[in-house]
This record gives structure tokens, C-alpha cells and sequence, in this order.
């Protein structure tokens, strides 16, 4: 039998990332069709469960067209069995939105809550406490599936605090879990494995690499599981290191060969790092003009420090000596402002602007 596990869409979330407002509209709902596209792959694997171990929406105020909208993609795959536990994003919401559940919607209460799925139990709970695998009853003759959504911590607690140590030889065989958005896996004991599935779509650049879900397969041996790829734009935070670079078109050159194997329908931030000149700055403007286009979506971010050598300026007799001695001898200012200070008059002395 498969299961497939997921958690953390966050449905209706503002989006984190620079996109114009028809980006932003098209971009919610590539959102709603990655939800689609896990089911669709659900439906070829010959899944018979779907679980979302919570936040399948982003709060408490998701649109009603955007709950219908999952719950319609829900209903046309009867086939297919979907427990779902909320979050602490979305709480409560969709068990208090009034709208009719398909017959195929499982949905966890506060307490442990049991389901059957052709003799795989599936057990979870929506709220977290102290103790709380004291009452939860398995058989150890049978595959026992857990679901919750929190921080693995020693021990278990209020506001998602899942204790590792409490689990100990509970016969728990899978333990899906929701709240982080990277996909890892913990062996817990000798049967047990904890999965977060992270989110199947990143949405801003604190969510970079693959996203997907978790494809769960049981059998009489036991319970393994594989995370699949299912997200349709992947971030991308790239980092180019400038130290060695004068010259602006060896800029552009570091940044393609940074971005060569990055697909157009991704989304891409370009990190400029390592020391610079002070004379010598990154033009933002003309790296994202020179690359548009090319990727969904582009940004870039000058993350630099200049290169400041005293030794070097000690003899120089021309303003620009002068003002670079007497920002360094001033001792009421920090290495950080020193910097800035540097860099803002550099720019001043040499004509450019300063905002």
C-alpha cells in the first residue's frame, strides 16, 4: 500500500518574494495546482492515502473560493483517502468554514483521534501536551502511521512540542510530521522513523531546493519511504563571490556561469559576497537588465564588504587619501559604519550617488 505525506502548503499565503500583483495572483494558484499535481501523482502511484499533517493553509482567513478549491480537487479522487490535521497557521478554520466535506476527508480532533486504512492505523492528534504518548494505543502487531505537527524536542509539551524521548519502543512505524519546510528524516529507536516532508512549494527564498512530497510504501515487512519532487518553480539563493573581480563584465560572467544550470521556470536570488575595492561597487541595475528574462523570477542582493587597507592610503596625498585616513583614526565610529562612511564618501568624491 502507498501513502502520500505532506504538510506546510500554506494556501493563500501573501508570498514573500518581489512579484508583481498578476505575478502574485498566478503565483497563488500555481500553488493550488501544486496541491493538484501531488494528488495527480497520488492517483498514478495507486495511493490510498493523502496526509497533510497541517498548515495546508496559510491562516485563519484563506478565501472561500481557495477551500472549495482543495476540496473540490479532494472530492473528484474518491479513491483516494485524505486525513488532514491542522496547523498552527490555519488552526481551526476549515472545520468552522461551513463548507460541505467530501465523504473521503479525514480529519483529526485535539485528541488522538484513530482511522483505518486497509488495516495500516493512522493516528494523530491537533494539539500537543505534555505526556501525550502516555495515551495513545497501538497494537505493535500492526503498521502504525502518527501524525502531528510540531518541533521534535526531548519532551513533549503545549505549542507543538513532539518529545523524542517519550516515544522510546512505541510500536509507531512512520511518524509524518508538519511545521519545518525542508524535507529530513530521524531514525527514533528501533522502528520508528520521524519525516517532516517540508513544504511542495517554496515560496520565498528562506524555502530554497527541492520541494515535494513524501511517497510512503507499506508492507508486510514494514513501512520505507522516498521524498519526490513535485514543486513547479524550485528557488534558488546563489551565491558569487567577487573578491578577485574588477570589472563589471567579470561580473556578469561570474553570475552566468553561476546561474548555467538553473531552469527559466525557476526563481533565482543572486548573493554578491567576499571584498571589493572601494572604488569598485556591484550595479544591481545592470545585472538584473542583463538577465531579464531569463528565469520566472530574478533578484539580487549586494552582500559585499569593502576591502579596506590602511597601508595602502598612508602616503597617498589626494582627498581621497585624506578621507579614508581620518575615517579610520576616528575611534568613535565602529568597523561596520567606518564602511559605510568609506563607501558613501568614495562614491561622493568619485560622482555617483549616494541613496
Amino acid at each position: 500500500m502507498k501513502i502520500i505525506h505532506t504538510s506546510d502548503i500554506h494556501l493563500d499565503s501573501p508570498l514573500t518574494t518581489r512579484l508583481s500583483s498578476d505575478r502574485i495572483k498566478s503565483r497563488k494558484r500555481e500553488l493550488i495546482d501544486t496541491f493538484a499535481r501531488g494528488v495527480e501523482y497520488a492517483r498514478a502511484e495507486g495511493a490510498q492515502g493523502y496526509i497533510i499533517a497541517g498548515d495546508l493553509f496559510d491562516s485563519e482567513s484563506a478565501s472561500r473560493d481557495t477551500v472549495e478549491a482543495v476540496l473540490g480537487i479532494m472530492e473528484r479522487s474518491p479513491e483516494i483517502t485524505f486525513f488532514y490535521l491542522f496547523g498552527n497557521h490555519e488552526k481551526r478554520m476549515l472545520t468552522e468554514s461551513g463548507v460541505r466535506f467530501p465523504r473521503n476527508l479525514k480529519i483529526f480532533n485535539d485528541g488522538w483521534t484513530y482511522f483505518n486504512l486497509d488495516g495500516v492505523t493512522v493516528a494523530g492528534r491537533a494539539v500537543t501536551e505534555s505526556n501525550m504518548f502516555g495515551s495513545l494505543e497501538l497494537s505493535p502487531e500492526k503498521k502504525n502511521i502518527v501524525v502531528l505537527h510540531g518541533e521534535l524536542c526531548d519532551r513533549s509539551g503545549a505549542d507543538g512540542a513532539i518529545g523524542k524521548k517519550e516515544l522510546g519502543e512505541l510500536p509507531i512505524d512512520y511518524l509524518a510530521l508538519g511545521h519545518y519546510h525542508t524535507y529530513s528524516s530521524t531514525a527514533i529507536g528501533t522502528r520508528c522513523v520521524a519525516v517532516y516532508s517540508g513544504t511542495p512549494e517554496g515560496r520565498g527564498f528562506d524555502e530554497v531546493g527541492y520541494k515535494g512530497v513524501v511517497l510512503v510504501s507499506v508492507d508486510r515487512y514494514g513501512v520505507s519511504h522516498e521524498f519526490v519532487k513535485t514543486a513547479k518553480r524550485t528557488l534558488h539563493a546563489v551565491e558569487v563571490d567577487i573578491s578577485e573581480l574588477v570589472r563589471g563584465v567579470d561580473v556578469e560572467r561570474a553570475v552566468e556561469d553561476a546561474v548555467a544550470d538553473i531552469v527559466a521556470a525557476d526563481m533565482v536570488r543572486v548573493i554578491f559576497t567576499g571584498e571589493r575595492e572601494p572604488e569598485f561597487s556591484v550595479n544591481i541595475d545592470s545585472i538584473l537588465a542583463r538577465f531579464k528574462g531569463k528565469f520566472y523570477y530574478l533578484e539580487a542582493k549586494d552582500a559585499t564588504r569593502v576591502r579596506i587597507n590602511a597601508e595602502k592610503y598612508k602616503n597617498d596625498r589626494t582627498l581621497k587619501g585624506e578621507f579614508i585616513r581620518t575615517v579610520l583614526a576616528d575611534g568613535s565610529l565602529s568597523d561596520g559604519e567606518k564602511e559605510r562612511v568609506i563607501v558613501m564618501g568614495l562614491r561622493a568624491l568619485l560622482g555617483e550617488s549616494i541613496d
